[in-house]
Formats: C-alpha cells, sequence, structure tokens
C-alpha cells in the first residue's frame, strides 16, 4: 500500500461513497499535473483539456476500483496519459488523410527563454522553433518521456508508471533525448548549453 496523505485518502473514501464535492476537491488538487500532462502528450490547448476532462470523468467512473497500489495523482496521471496517447493516435489518424500536422506552440512554449533584447528575441525564438522541430524528431518513447520530465511536473517515479517502464528506463530516455537534441542541433550549427 502506498502511502498517502490522511486528507486525500479522507477525500477518496468520500469520493467513492458517491460525494461529487470530495472528488470536485481532488480535481481541483490535480487539475494543474492533469493538464499539463495532456498537454506534453498532445501540444495543443484545447486537445489538452478535452483529454484531462475526459480522464476526470472515467477517474469518477472507475474509483471504487482504484486499490491504492500507487498515489492517487499517479493513479490518474496514467489514466489523462492513456486518454492523451488515444487523442494523439486519432489526431494523427486525421492529420494523415488530410494534411501534414503543423508544429504547435504550446507543448514546448518553454524550451527557449526569451532574451531582452529585440534581437535576441527573434534569436531565441528562431532556436525555440528549431529545439520543436528536433523534438518532433525524435522517437514517440523519447519524445513522450522527453516532454514529461521537462514539464517539471512529474517524478521519475511518476513517468514510469504512467509509460508502465522501470525508473532506470525513464533516466535513459531522458538522457538519450537530450544527447539526441544536443547532437542534431549542433549538427545544425546550433549550439545549447
Amino acid at each position: 500500500m502506498v502511502l498517502e496523505e490522511p486528507r486525500i485518502l479522507a477525500l477518496i473514501d468520500a469520493a467513492r461513497t458517491g460525494d461529487r464535492e470530495a472528488f470536485g476537491e481532488l480535481v481541483s488538487i490535480n487539475q494543474r499535473v492533469v493538464f499539463r500532462t495532456a498537454l506534453a502528450a498532445l501540444g495543443a490547448r484545447e486537445d489538452a483539456e478535452d483529454a484531462a476532462q475526459e480522464a476526470f470523468i472515467v477517474a469518477w467512473q472507475k474509483l471504487p476500483a482504484f486499490r491504492g497500489d500507487s498515489t492517487f495523482r499517479t493513479w490518474l496521471l496514467t489514466i489523462v496519459w492513456r486518454k492523451a496517447l488515444d487523442r494523439r493516435r486519432v489526431r494523427r489518424l486525421w492529420w494523415q488523410r488530410t494534411e501534414r500536422p503543423r508544429l504547435e506552440d504550446d507543448a514546448m512554449s518553454d524550451v527557449a527563454a526569451a532574451a531582452p533584447s529585440p534581437e535576441a528575441r527573434a534569436v531565441s525564438r528562431d532556436l525555440a522553433v528549431r529545439i520543436r522541430e528536433v523534438i518532433l524528431t525524435l522517437s514517440p518513447k523519447l519524445r513522450d518521456t522527453f516532454l514529461l520530465a521537462s514539464s517539471g511536473e512529474h517524478s521519475y517515479e511518476e513517468i514510469g508508471a504512467m509509460l508502465r517502464v522501470p525508473v532506470g528506463t525513464v533516466k535513459w530516455r531522458v538522457s538519450e533525448a537530450r544527447k539526441t537534441i544536443q547532437e542534431r542541433l549542433a549538427a545544425s550549427g546550433l549550439a545549447v548549453e
């Protein structure tokens, strides 16, 4: 049994009995991290909001089956990750049938920080676009793991639980993604510290 805060346990127990207010409080506590997890997978705010909403609905429906093998947060993040991947698969199929996908600014907007001068901001924006392009060329396993880790919202243990891989695999994927990004940027004449 994973240790959970007493307040969270009380909310879970109340929500299991049908207390919507208790579940609403669990939603409020986890809303930001759930949205950012979906955003890491999907890249578009609207899709992330939809996936987060779907995840909360599924969590409400499946709450009686929650056994506590992980924290509630990890369980919920696993649900949102699966919903986001489902949505991404559907979107990818649609894109393949209609048009090529364009880069989304939302998921990776914090990759490169803006500098104070207009020239530096322009260079920074160009670098951010190039970094996004390179991230999108990573394999899905490396890209997803890297984006989850880069969000700053998840521990490696939570990422491992969401992706159903050992923590060592998460660490390797993040390291490999960083190395690959740096190598590809360097090959194109850009260097990032």
